[in-house]
């Protein structure tokens, strides 16, 4: 019997530090679909292309520069290159989503009565290494 989990268990690492107060976060692999079609041909064929995968999180905003989720001391700059592990449940248990990527977008919000937050996007540059082997 397969186990599910809990969102709440997820947890984000940027550059050998987890993401404190994270919220959320996302990553998403895609294929490119080439198509094969030709005159005279009844059927379109489709060949798969390049891979590619992109993420992004969030989290609740803190003014500390020693707080993992405090965009510019973690993930430096937009345009610099991180390194990623998604986890779905938590660090220990194994399973995880690991690869390079840039930070495309780092977005701070504040609205009156909601808690502050940072959004960061990135852009995976290689492959995407995916371990569904528990610990």
């Amino acid at each position: 019997m397969s186990d599910c989990y809990s969102g709440k268990d997820g947890a984000l690492s940027i550059g050998g530090s987890n993401v404190a107060m994270l919220t959320s976060w996302t990553v998403t692999q895609n294929a490119e679909v080439l198509e094969c079609a030709y005159m005279g041909a009844t059927w379109k064929d489709y060949k798969t292309g390049l891979l590619s995968w992109e993420g992004s999180c969030e989290a609740n905003f803190t003014d500390s520069t020693a707080d993992a989720n405090n965009a510019n001391a973690r993930a430096g700059l937009v345009g610099s290159e991180v390194a990623l592990i998604f986890y779905p449940d938590n660090a220990d248990t194994g399973i995880s989503f690991t690869g390079n990527a840039v930070v495309t977008s780092i977005e701070n919000s504040a609205a009156i009565g909601d808690v502050q937050t940072v959004s960061l996007s990135f852009t995976g540059t290689g492959s995407l290494t995916t371990d569904l082997t528990p610990a």
